[in-house]
């Protein structure tokens, strides 16, 4: 225990300048990460529409291999509208088209969790008459596809993300508590005062004051580090962004699904299923008759 106070009350500091660094470096990342998915899915978007929008026979279709279909097709128009970035520097003549600053979404999807691997699994979804959750399908597929639920292809980013979001809180918390531990570890030297020696008191007292002013320090650093760390969560609203991204897949999925069966309220879905429902019920009853004659 005393090891830990010892640790706390000098070195609380540097540990929570270690934390301000990683979250920084996380959420700038995070940040840039989010922007270049936003502008794929926008990509993917565009393109799912604009396929849908070309084909028009849609009747007595297989949903599931026109989806693959669907994709396939994606796939080969996908390298002309990537996102581009441009290099600096020596580059800076180059086009910013050159094929080389190119990221294509073929290789962001790439791999058994990649994105269009989980659509074609949940494709059966769409298949259905009733229209299903868009929120649970797109959060489905996107669990699936490390590029959106890992960065650097290691760290999860929810989890992180939300350790970042809480940062600044917790920096006030640890400076407010390294200054309770400073005060306490260094108040058992008034004890030591000789009030017969003030030569020796004055140099008990002056490392009193000077524990008591160093303990002071990780609150205003504390204050400080989640100052810094809350401005960065303003300037960079990740969570913000993904939900962006995240609404406006779940937005192409339903079109999907319109697409294929048209635009149906909740009176129209229950008007269909009710003689359905009815039909089974009966079913049911002759069936539980038959057993019943059998039973008796």
């Amino acid at each position: 225990m005393n090891i830990v106070l010892y640790f706390l009350s000098n070195y609380l500091i540097e540990f929570m300048g270690g934390m301000l660094v990683f979250g920084l470096l996380f959420r700038w990342s995070n940040y840039r990460k989010s922007l270049r998915e936003d502008r794929y899915f926008s990509s993917f978007v565009s393109e799912i529409e604009k396929s849908l929008s070309e084909k028009q026979e849609r009747d007595n279709v297989d949903i599931p291999e026109y989806i693959e279909e669907l994709l396939a097709s994606i796939k080969d128009k996908l390298p002309s509208r990537s996102v581009r970035r441009t290099k600096k520097g020596k580059d800076k003549g180059k086009s910013e088209y050159n094929s080389e600053n190119v990221v294509s979404l073929r290789e962001f999807i790439s791999g058994e969790k990649g994105l269009f691997h989980a659509i074609a699994l949940e494709s059966t979804t769409l298949q259905s008459k009733y229209p299903p959750n868009y929120a649970e399908l797109t959060e489905r597929i996107l669990e699936q596809d490390e590029n959106w639920t890992k960065i650097f292809g290691i760290l999860p980013i929810a989890p992180i993300s939300r350790l970042n979001d809480i940062l600044p809180s917790i920096f006030v918390v640890f400076g407010i508590f390294g200054t309770f531990i400073g005060i306490s570890m260094a108040l058992p030297e008034i004890a030591n005062i000789d009030f017969s020696d003030l030569e020796k008191s004055g140099d008990v007292l002056t490392n009193f004051v000077l524990s008591v002013t160093f303990a002071m320090k990780t609150s205003i650093a504390g204050i400080l580090f989640s100052v810094i760390m809350t401005m960065l969560n303003t300037l960079a609203p990740v969570r913000g962004l993904r939900n962006k991204t995240f609404k406006k897949l779940s937005k192409c999925f339903e079109n999907i699904w319109i697409t294929f069966h048209g635009h149906q309220n909740i009176e129209q879905g229950l008007y269909q299923a009710i003689p359905e429902l009815i039909s089974e019920v009966k079913e049911i009853r002759t069936q539980i008759d038959k057993q019943l004659k059998k039973a008796s």
